[in-house]
């Protein structure tokens, strides 16, 4: 009965296995630094955290990966960009997006409501004004995010990246579309989101002396709009350039190097190593660095492992002798769902409140905190997650799924 409540089908479910993985990782990586949160002061900064890649910004090229390929296949098959494409495209990416994030938002707050009722004390709540913000993703528009809720600071950047984009692409069609064809539109727009927002981060960072630190630009939306930009450029690499992509010899040089590149990105940019670049004299160097060239170098050498994984198409070997692939499917199906339960709802609200008293009870809390968030996030995955996903097929156009060139089933 329990296997049943908790099983998503995921051998039938159709997916590409390499893409899964990327996903699966990027969801794992955020759990874990949050997971470490249980420790207290016996956390002593794992070594090989600092070799793991950011798992926010591994979302952020994935995501920007599919979306953009749906929105160039969308704009293709149409041969036109209109506000039906449009608000087509943005109803299909909310249905996928808001339901989940609402739900878990408005249970905060009332759980913040009731646990002030109970205590007689004034809740922890922000403001009214502030907190309407996280309801409009503007909690950290310009600025960075407040303490409640913080872990949504990069979905207001998907967010406002969902709007832009195709805002931008429909901008560029309705100047160009009679001197330029479709392809070096979409590329223009590409490019146009990420000088655009490299430029404007690079201005506004040398306007600021070093001594303000890096700003938080990693969380601000307007500082990020190219988040996703880097996963839309792999997709318009596979949608014009498909003989290019499937070069298996390109494409294990480019994770090779993508996956080099990750890591080094990682290392150089972790605490660990910021004492080193204290005692060379090279911190206001390094404090620059990331408030502007580390984004789209960190965006570039994971957008580097997407032709490899898009290729990985199935699992095979010990992948599917020992089940690790319908493991890795079922956290990859309920990684949104992490990403919202873990650490506020979570982490925060219930696990933190157990007294660390040793190395071994954090160790505790750290085991039960893995389990409530995979429990949980099946539940409210399957349960409404899903349900809630699958009504936008009777409320939207279904978007196409083949390559540029290939031709569309009926």
């Amino acid at each position: 009965m329990l296997r049943k409540l908790f099983s998503l089908d995921t051998a039938t479910a159709k997916r590409v296995f390499g893409l899964d993985i990327m996903r699966a990782a990027a969801i794992l990586i955020v759990v874990d630094a949050h997971a470490t949160i249980a420790l207290k002061e016996y956390y002593d900064g794992a070594f090989w955290h600092h070799l793991l890649p950011d798992g926010v910004e591994l979302f952020f090229v994935l995501s920007g990966f599919l979306i953009g390929g749906i929105l160039i296949r969308s704009y293709e098959k149409k041969e036109t960009f209109d506000r039906h494409l449009l608000l087509n495209f943005w109803t299909r990416r909310w249905f996928r997006t808001l339901p989940n994030y609402y739900l878990v938002l408005g249970g905060l707050i009332v759980l913040a409501l009731l646990q002030a009722f109970r205590s007689g004390l004034h809740h922890k709540l922000p403001d009214k004004g502030t907190l309407v913000t996280y309801f409009f993703f503007l909690q950290n528009f310009a600025k960075y995010i407040p303490d409640f809720f913080p872990e949504t600071w990069s979905l207001a950047i998907e967010e406002w990246s969902y709007i832009t984009l195709p805002l931008v692409l429909w901008v560029m069609h309705s100047l160009f579309s009679n001197r330029w064809p479709r392809q070096r539109i979409v590329l223009a727009t590409i490019l146009f989101v990420i000088i655009g927002t490299n430029l404007y981060r690079f201005i506004s960072a040398i306007q600021i002396p070093i001594s303000k630190g890096e700003l938080g630009y990693r969380g601000i939306v307007v500082m990020r709009l190219d988040a996703i930009s880097y996963g839309v450029l792999a997709a318009y690499v596979k949608n014009y350039f498909p003989a290019s992509w499937q070069n298996d010899s390109l494409r294990r040089r480019l994770v090779v190097a993508g996956l080099a590149l990750t890591v080094i990105a990682a290392f150089t940019s972790s605490i660990f190593i910021i004492k080193y670049y204290y005692n060379a004299g090279l911190f206001p160097a390094y404090t620059f660095y990331k408030r502007t060239f580390y984004f789209p170098a960190i965006g570039l050498s994971m957008a580097l492992l997407m032709p490899y994984m898009d290729g990985w198409r199935m699992a095979t070997g010990l992948w599917a002798k020992f089940g690790l692939a319908r493991i890795i499917t079922h956290i990859s199906l309920i990684s949104y769902s992490m990403y919202l339960l873990n650490l506020t709802p979570i982490m925060i609200t219930f696990i933190e409140r157990i007294p660390t008293t040793s190395l071994a009870m954090g160790w505790l809390k750290i085991g039960l905190f893995w389990a409530v968030v995979l429990v949980l996030s099946t539940l409210l995955y399957k349960f409404f997650e899903k349900p809630v996903t699958q009504l936008r097929e009777r409320l939207s156009a279904k978007e196409p799924t083949q390559l540029i060139g290939e031709r569309v089933k009926e």
